[in-house]
């Protein structure tokens, strides 16, 4: 790491020249007016020349006391206002360069100087600045007020600084985690053998069901074979209990939930139980795992044997609810368990092995809570949950004291995998980024800037066209996540001048969660977010002249509009879902949280696998598709079709329909469309590969779209616990 710069100098990167004690910065002599936080990380990049600096590192020195929401919007906001005032830009920066959730770093060489401007000893002298015209005399009052704020800027920049330093050294003084793997994609969801001396993982980018294959790895230095060669997606490998056999979670687009295993030896793997998910082993005479129960929808934790003989019923979730994960504790009393509802991953749960206590939440709360594990004694619960700045490892004495984080920084850390002494655990540490781009006349090209952007639309998570454009197709809405949430995607609504390139937040200090759609005029938004009661359907004016309104009391969510502006939305009843329109009387028409209505309201769809159309009045009910994403684009003229894989990363292809003047659908096939060889004949305008493109939204014609892009790399580490 470089030597930092001394704290107390005056200090020059080209023309720019910050005096610390007086709290001033001249670029070509001339004077340049900073607020105090903006101030204070420039002298934190500049007394750390070349060297990336996190966020982290900046929020607990100078946003100590503030929320995770006060950080990220203040850093965001003191970093803009510092590039405008030193003139830099973030494409292409002179000062300060960007790594996206990162931290930042000050690019040019720093020189110390002393009072007469000259660079001190061991330091490369440079040019002083120019002649600057002298200020005006002041009154004594202005000065000594000026020199008093100038001494409290310098005093608490020499304690970030010194903070910073003293951080840094506790930090080298953590053990240092072991890379297991190192491929240039990924390795996630790690499983050890009962002896410690084997690691399965799958080699995929996702970390909840992913493309990819089962390997496993002789620890520390074995080379990795690969022991599956099937290309279905994946999930939650774990050893037998003797550690001859590796179980894992095979879908497809039928979305079976079934376990395999393939022996640890190599072999053609076999389907162990069909309808059964993140199987594993309490002990050598039974199995736990998840299974899924219709209608309504939900995925229950039960125990059984290899033949499924003796199933026992250990965990029901609330209608809709998804229990994926389990883990026994090792006196075989307990079960830690994640799962989600409608909005996405709920914090994990501790429920009795014998099924007679419902449990309680464990972990960070809230937070989202994907993985968990047990220590060897039973006396520590390990989470992989994200509390609001990314999933980190937790750990948590049982059953009841405060979680305690152990991971921070950069990456992410998902996956549990605690080894048999007890002494470390093996996780899946990376960096995923998610941006916004825009496809159109002028090629691909990006459309959000900095921050973790998505759009809702067609994909994992989304299943539902949302119109992100404005109606002249000028203008692109995105959301930029600035907190924490449990929703798939989520963030403050931005959008981007597609002309001029110039962005800004559109509904500044409103955390969306997941969807949103633009009004036909362009004027309105209809937008989810979420509390402790639930979520709640809202609609604002994108001109900010009247405050946002809550359409409907209830529990609601997945607003959109309809003909003639009505806002259409779910709201629960019981286990049923039902649709409502906003200026509608009534219970509403059952529906899943994946429903749409048509653009003149004739028909509305629900589902993935399969998708159905229903007639708004009386009539058969039509099939589009056994599995696909499905919807309309903004005006009614196209109709998209998605044929993806399962996952986040689907990728697959779309094709875009042209419609009959009148019509809300192409002619039909019996049994759907379910590729493009089913849509010969068809009126298709356009065939869209999919790849690199994880969530799809229709623009103003067939030719316009956006898309959200996901790049992930995730490797294997071992992490030392004390």
């Amino acid at each position: 790491m470089p030597t930092p710069v001394k704290p107390f100098s005056r200090l020059r990167a080209g023309d720019l020249e910050v005096d610390i004690r007086s709290g001033e910065v001249r670029r070509n002599g001339e004077k340049i007016k900073l607020g105090q936080r903006a101030f204070q990380i420039l002298v934190v990049l500049m007394q750390h020349p070349g060297e990336v600096v996190t966020r982290e590192e900046i929020r607990q020195n100078l946003w100590p006391g503030d929320t995770f929401v006060d950080f990220e919007h203040g850093i965001n906001t003191a970093v803009k206002k510092l590039r405008e005032a030193v003139g830099d830009n973030a494409q292409a920066p002179q000062y300060i360069e960007t790594l996206p959730r990162y931290g930042y770093r000050f690019l040019p060489p720093v020189e110390s100087l002393g009072t007469n401007g000259v660079a001190q000893e061991g330091e490369t002298p440079v040019s002083p600045p120019q002649p600057q015209e002298v200020p005006r005399p002041v009154a004594k009052k202005r000065r000594l007020r000026a020199a008093a704020a100038g001494g409290l800027i310098a005093f608490l920049t020499i304690g970030v600084f010194l903070g910073l330093r003293r951080q840094r050294s506790r930090s080298a003084a953590f053990p240092a985690w072991t890379q297991i793997t190192r491929f240039s994609d990924s390795a996630t969801q790690p499983a050890l053998s009962p002896d410690g001396g084997m690691i399965a993982f799958i080699r995929g980018a996702e970390t909840f069901v992913t493309p990819g294959e089962i390997y496993v790895k002789i620890l520390p230095d074995g080379e990795p074979v690969q022991l599956t060669h099937d290309n279905l997606p994946k999930m939650a490998p774990a050893f037998s209990p003797d550690g001859s056999r590796i179980a894992y979670t095979a879908t497809d687009r039928s979305f079976n939930w079934d376990t395999w295993v393939v022996p640890v030896l190599g072999g053609e793997p076999r389907r162990l139980l069909p309808n059964a998910a993140s199987l594993t082993w309490p002990d050598h005479q039974h199995v736990l795992f998840s299974e899924l129960r219709q209608p309504p929808e939900t995925m229950a934790i039960v125990t059984a044997d290899e033949s499924r003989a003796k199933e026992r019923d250990i965990y029901l979730p609330a209608p809709a609810g998804m229990a994926h994960r389990s883990w026994t504790s090792p006196d075989g009393k307990w079960i830690l368990l994640s799962e989600m509802d409608a909005a996405g991953w709920m914090p994990c749960r501790v429920v009795s092995f014998d099924g007679s206590s419902p449990g309680w939440s464990a972990g960070p709360n809230p937070a989202r809570c994907t993985y968990a594990g047990w220590s060897p004694d039973g006396k520590t619960m390990y989470f992989s949950a994200d509390a609001g700045n990314g999933f980190h490892i937790w750990r948590q004495r049982f059953p009841h004291s405060a979680p305690e984080q152990l991971t921070a920084g950069a990456t992410e850390e998902e996956g549990i995998a605690v080894s048999p002494d007890g002494r470390s655990l093996v996780t899946s540490a990376g960096i995923k980024e998610s941006t916004v781009w825009v496809h159109d006349t002028q090629g691909d090209r990006p459309a959000s800037g900095e921050g973790f952007a998505s759009v809702p639309g067609l994909g994992y998570g989304g299943e539902v066209t949302r119109s992100v454009f404005s109606p002249d197709g000028k203008k692109l809405f995105y959301l930029v996540r600035k907190q924490n949430s449990r929703a798939w995607t989520s963030g403050e609504l931005w959008s981007t001048d597609l002309g001029s390139g110039k962005s800004e937040a559109a509904l500044p200090g409103i955390a969306i969660d997941s969807v949103f759609d633009i009004a036909p005029d362009g004027k309105q938004v209809a937008f989810q977010t979420s509390d402790a009661n639930g979520a709640h359907v809202w609609v604002a004016s994108l001109d900010r002249l009247t405050p946002p309104q809550l359409v409907t009391p209830s529990v609601a969510s997945s607003p959109g509009f309809g003909p003639g502006g009505r806002i259409y939305f779910l709201a629960r009843d019981g286990d049923r879902w039902l649709l409502h329109g906003a200026a509608s009387e009534g219970s509403g028409s059952s529906a899943d949280r994946f429903a749409r209505v048509s653009p003149r309201g004739n028909w509305w769809l629900t589902g993935v696998a399969p998708v159905t159309a229903h007639p708004a009045q009386k009539g058969p009910e039509a099939l589009i598709c056994k599995f696909c994403s499905a919807g309309w684009g903004p005006d009614g003229r196209f109709f998209y079709l998605r044929f993806r894989g399962v996952g986040e990363m689907g990728g697959g292809s779309m094709i875009v329909i042209a419609l009959p003047p009148g019509k809300e659908f192409p002619p039909l096939p019996p049994g759907g469309v379910n590729s493009i060889e089913d849509a010969r004949g068809l009126n298709v305008v356009e065939k869209i590969d999919m790849n690199d493109k994880a969530i799809f939204a229709p623009g103003p014609n067939s030719s316009v779209y956006a898309y959200t892009r996901v790049t992930v790399k995730r490797n294997l580490y071992r992490i030392p616990l004390d």
